[in-house]
């Protein structure tokens, strides 16, 4: 049985446990609500949620959780997920389903992750700018964060990246990223594979907006990786089905590297009891429906118009980014020297009433002040968000 790796130097004091424990992205929202309770409207711009701005779920989920409702789904499910969900899954990762484990929402997966692999000062490579999430587990599980860098067009510094890759526990590679918006070539993919696979770092590969390429081709990491190197595939409901409320994620293990780690995750699938069966019954016949592919199409060319109409407002306003080819995120870096600290632009917007996220909140940003903003509104909407804020840049 796998031992946790709990090397606390001093027992944590309940205060200074949480001190570690943040989530910039839906932080900031306790002060919006503030603004907003003085009766100031707010455009919500920090948040990657489809379904508040309009794009519906893969309707099939919904159609399935209503005839779940009605089968004998009303006790716990299998701790580890729904036998079918696990099935199909296995099918399109292309190993066993004793290999796939199903989550609340990848975020879980992430947590497990983290509790049953890396332990105490061990290193964890994390890409900058990065989701917040993983920064935050690694503190909570005392972790060594070393982020490594994007070139200038988008794709992972191999370079950089090798010069840090020494003595790393394990490698975070988020495809398309968030908050960049780049996606990875598959040359770029390969060249960091090799690394890997020659300094034997494992990955974990989040692949939660992996079909949401608006530009280039869609890589499949997994054909890419497999027999070359040890990772975990990572994936959900949430972006790509527009569902992230029904929070149903899974990981798939590849390669003869996770024996332990899968018998951890066995473990903490246990001690949280199930994952909402209804919703898995409905993850387990979606990802197979073979009306998905025109559903995505037609969720892609939405994005891809909202993408360019963004790209043209915000193109006016003394900013700059790198035009986001997946995902639905801008990484906006201010060019004025107005403002010294992210945090102090992110508040002056909440006065004007847009909500953004800090840059820093996606990792240490050495080279001037970021923000993230999502482009899923329809283009008034950014329209009048950034004409806002065009005022205080």
């Amino acid at each position: 049985m796998i031992q946790f790796k709990l090397k606390r130097r001093l027992p944590y004091k309940p205060t200074e446990r949480m001190n570690v424990v943040s989530y910039p992205i839906r932080d900031i929202v306790m002060e919006a609500k503030r603004e907003e309770a003085k009766g100031k409207k707010m455009i919500y711009l920090n948040i990657g949620d489809p379904p508040q701005y309009g794009f519906k779920p893969f309707r099939v989920i919904a159609e399935r959780v209503k005839s779940a409702l009605d089968e004998n789904c009303q006790g716990y499910a299998p701790s580890e997920g729904d036998e079918q969900l696990r099935k199909n899954v296995a099918k399109i990762e292309k190993c066993k389903p004793e290999d796939v484990f199903v989550v609340g929402g990848l975020t879980e997966g992430i947590d497990f992750f983290f509790h049953s692999f890396i332990g105490f000062g061990e290193k964890v490579l994390l890409p900058n700018p990065t989701y917040p999430l993983y920064i935050s587990k690694a503190k909570q599980f005392e972790g060594d964060t070393v982020f490594y860098r994007h070139d200038a067009h988008g794709q992972i510094d191999v370079a950089n990246l090798s010069r840090k890759i020494e003595g790393a526990k394990a490698i975070i590679i988020i495809n398309p990223n968030n908050p960049l918006g780049a996606v990875y070539s598959e040359q770029n993919l390969a060249e960091v594979i090799h690394l890997c696979s020659e300094y034997d770092v494992p990955i974990f590969y989040d692949g939660s907006y992996d079909k949401l390429t608006l530009e280039g081709k869609q890589v499949d990491f997994r054909q890419l990786a497999k027999k070359r190197v040890p990772f975990i595939y990572g994936s959900s409901l949430s972006k790509v089905f527009n569902y992230p409320g029904a929070r149903i994620g899974w990981v798939a293990f590849h390669g003869d590297k996770w024996a332990d780690v899968k018998n951890a995750f066995f473990l903490l699938c246990n001690q949280r009891l199930s994952v909402n069966w209804e919703y898995q019954k409905a993850a387990a016949a979606a990802i197979v429906d073979r009306s998905y592919p025109a559903y995505l199409t037609e969720v892609k060319k939405n994005l891809l118009e909202r993408r360019d109409a963004f790209i043209s407002i915000a193109g006016k306003l003394p900013i700059s980014f790198p035009v986001p080819k997946g995902a639905f995120y801008a990484f906006i870096k201010l060019e004025s020297k107005k403002w010294q600290k992210d945090i102090q632009f992110v508040r002056a917007a909440l006065k004007e009433g847009v909500v953004f996220v800090p840059g820093s909140g996606f990792g240490r940003q050495e080279d001037g002040v970021y923000f993230r903003t999502t482009f899923l509104p329809e283009p008034e909407i950014i329209e009048e968000a950034f004409e806002k804020i065009r005022k205080i840049l």
